[in-house]
């Protein structure tokens, strides 16, 4: 698409002066989407004519008379785009009513309900007789509430181990002892010079036991008492003066 815009000066197509072919110069400038191309000179074609004019010399743009051209990009190719009404059917309108609906329907109990809450909170209770599944209430008058009972449960003592060191020459390590019923007893034998010693109970708690080095013998206190043990020889059972211990049970 081209527009010419005429202006006072004459623009020549043949040479005024020869009638021959003529050329004219232009400059392109760009406005907007398109461009303008603006004639800047015009000369004869024939080399032995020397008309010439230029029209960059003119003191105004309006004494340029023809050649002022705008030239706009055609959009004849281009397609708008096309947007389609949705196609709504009879269903979906009831369904989207029905929504709508429920949703102003909600809006206005929650309102309600905020605004009225204070008053469903506080129901008048209905009221209960004084004696009831063998209780007594508070509410009688002259009837004596029973106040719970607290069952304390004893003290669990957890059952501890403890380790006494015997030889021949040290006797018992600690030779007393005193623990609390449930306890265990670990006699550990450090007699390394004797291959065999014998730990026996006075009290007759268990048979004789026979250590050899580094042999260990336990055995759990379930009854309170003072209790006696020795160190005897091997095979004669001859006992050990200075090899006595007790362990009191509390």
């Amino acid at each position: 698409m081209t527009l010419t815009i005429m202006t006072s000066m004459k623009f020549a197509k043949k040479c005024p002066k020869c009638g021959g072919f003529v050329q004219t110069k232009s400059v392109r400038k760009s406005i907007g989407l398109g461009f303008v191309e603006i004639p800047t000179a015009q000369f004869c074609l024939n080399p032995v004519c020397d008309w010439y004019q230029d029209f960059a010399q003119t003191r105004k743009p309006e004494d340029i008379k023809e050649g002022f051209q705008l030239k706009i990009p055609s959009i004849a190719g281009i397609k708008k785009p096309e947007f389609k009404k949705p196609e709504i059917s009879k269903n979906q309108m009831i369904a989207i009513s029905a929504i709508i609906g429920l949703i102003i329907i909600s809006a206005f109990s929650f309102v309600f309900v905020y605004n009225t809450g204070s008053d469903v909170n506080q129901k008048p209770q209905p009221s209960q007789p004084a004696f009831q599944n063998n209780t007594f209430s508070s509410e009688t008058p002259n009837i004596p509430v029973p106040v719970p009972t607290t069952i304390s449960t004893p003290l669990v003592i957890e059952p501890k181990s403890y380790t006494i060191r015997v030889d021949v020459s040290h006797g018992f390590y600690p030779d007393v002892i005193t623990i609390n019923k449930s306890d265990t007893i670990i006699w550990s034998n450090q007699e390394n010079q004797r291959p065999r010693v014998v730990l026996v109970s006075k009290n007759s708690l268990f048979e004789k036991q026979l250590m050899q080095y580094p042999d260990r013998f336990q055995y759990q206190f379930n009854r309170q008492g003072n209790y006696s043990f020795i160190l005897a020889e091997f095979p004669t059972n001859i006992e050990y003066q200075k090899a006595k211990g007790n362990v009191i049970v509390i």
